[in-house]
């Protein structure tokens, strides 16, 4: 009985009987006392018709026509003058009093009687008064009959209701039958579940929503999943790395003293590799947790790039690269983070140098529409239009056969993604195969106030 089909279809019937008994006891008191007042005034017309009826008659004639009058329902007194009854239809035991009209329950049947009086004019011996006598109950057989139409539209109606209760609460609470289903396949792990959206009003919203939470989930167990799987994979090579050549130090395996000092660069360079994925993994984390502090001022883009420009030089090693600024002049400030506006720079330009052989990298700083906005291009293989979408993911590289040899962690653009939009900014990317890559940053310029 806990289920909301029967909560439903019960308040409904309850409101139902709420409303419609009030109601029928209502109609019925209206017609009682519309019968009450029907035959009250029936009784007093029939008084003041027999009254000049019977002014006009001798008493022979008066008992005649009160003997036929009792033929029917109803009774008849006349009295003369002095109070004495001239003719009755059987009401001997009635004492005329002070009001014109009232009940009067005769004492030897114990039925009761609605009453009315009339005077009777004429000549002086035949001035009196006559009594006419209607049965209370004698609306009573229209009143059954009123009343037994009531209780049967009452109950065709309240069959109707319960029949309408049932169909408007079974197809209201079936979609959320529906629903409980869905959620408990969800809790179980089964995020292929669908929830019909049969309407458009709020329960097809709910149902639009279920639907979206479970490939919300799903996305969320898939990269959960692909996440796991990346950083085991990401682990696994270099503590294959330093796992083998730690072997081979610790059994004598190299050959010399050269190839042992190689074997421990390499186990260096592999142990600061994985420092630096932690590092970023950790980083990543707090940034997508709202844990990551930022210390916002007004910045110029222009000179943090020029500061970025200058370390990544360093990076250039031997490879063929020439840096080219633009940046305009009177640049407007930005509420940013310098320190991580440059690390977001830097990752753009490291990664610029990392995928360039010969060419040149370009970072150009310019204001346009409100906005101020920093470019980094290269002259590199550029991307595929169809990994375009992927490479702010985290782990994602196109390079995929020659990660180890560039050395990057796979996070460096999630990272700047991140980092981009927690200052306010957006990043793009427009790249061709062969054509080299160029990413967007923008950001609002500082508003008069922003500190």
């Amino acid at each position: 009985m806990n289920s909301i089909f029967y909560k439903l279809g019960g308040a409904i019937t309850i409101l139902f009987l709420v409303v419609l008994l009030p109601l029928s006891f209502v109609i019925l008191e209206i017609f009682h006392h519309y019968n009450d007042t029907h035959l009250k005034e029936e009784t007093e017309e029939m008084a003041a018709q027999y009254a000049v009826l019977l002014s006009s008659e001798d008493k022979a004639e008066i008992e005649k026509l009160v003997d036929s009058i009792s033929e029917t329902k109803r009774e008849i007194i006349v009295f003369d003058q002095a109070g004495h009854v001239i003719a009755t239809s059987g009401m001997e035991h009635f004492t005329p009093g002070k009001s014109e009209t009232g009940i009067y329950t005769d004492p030897s049947t114990n039925r009761s009687y609605l009453y009315a009086e009339e005077a009777m004019t004429g000549t002086a011996e035949k001035n009196g008064a006559i009594y006419v006598f209607s049965p209370a109950d004698m609306m009573s057989g229209s009143a059954v009959r009123i009343r037994n139409a009531l209780f049967l539209s009452a109950l065709g109606a309240l069959l109707l209701a319960l029949g309408f209760t049932f169909i408007f609460s079974r197809k209201l609470t079936r979609p959320l039958q529906m629903m409980e289903e869905a959620a408990k396949k969800f809790a179980h792990g089964d995020l292929e579940a669908d929830v019909p959206v049969a309407t458009k009003d709020e329960l097809g919203s709910l149902a639009r929503s279920m639907n979206e939470l479970a490939r919300e989930l799903k996305m969320y167990r898939d990269s959960r999943r692909e996440f796991l799987s990346n950083i085991s994979h990401e682990f696994r090579t270099p503590l294959s790395y330093i796992q083998g050549y730690s072997h081979a130090l610790q059994n004598g395996l190299h050959q010399n003293a050269e190839q042992q000092q190689q074997f421990i660069t390499i186990i260096h360079k592999e142990a600061n590799r994985m420092n630096r994925l932690i590092d970023d993994l950790f980083e990543l984390s707090r940034m997508e947790e709202g844990r990551f502090p930022l210390e916002l001022e007004l910045v110029n883009l222009g000179s943090v790039a020029q500061h970025a420009v200058a370390k990544a030089r360093a990076h250039i090693g031997e490879k063929e690269i020439t840096f080219v600024t633009e940046i305009e002049e009177n640049i407007p400030d930005i509420v940013a983070d310098s320190f991580r506006l440059e690390q977001i720079l830097m990752n753009l330009l490291q990664n610029a140098v990392r995928y360039t052989e010969h060419g040149s990298v370009r970072v150009k700083v310019f204001a346009e529409d409100g906005q101020v906005k920093g470019m980094v291009s290269d002259t590199g293989p550029g991307i595929d239009s169809e990994e375009l979408p992927y490479i702010f993911e985290r782990f994602y590289r196109v390079e995929k056969s020659r990660a180890r040899h560039f050395g990057g962690t796979g996070l460096g653009l999630a990272i700047v993604k991140q980092l981009t939009e927690l200052q306010y900014g957006t990043v793009d990317v427009e790249s061709h195969c062969g054509a080299g890559t160029t990413f967007t940053l923008c950001f609002p310029e500082a508003r008069e106030g922003d500190e």
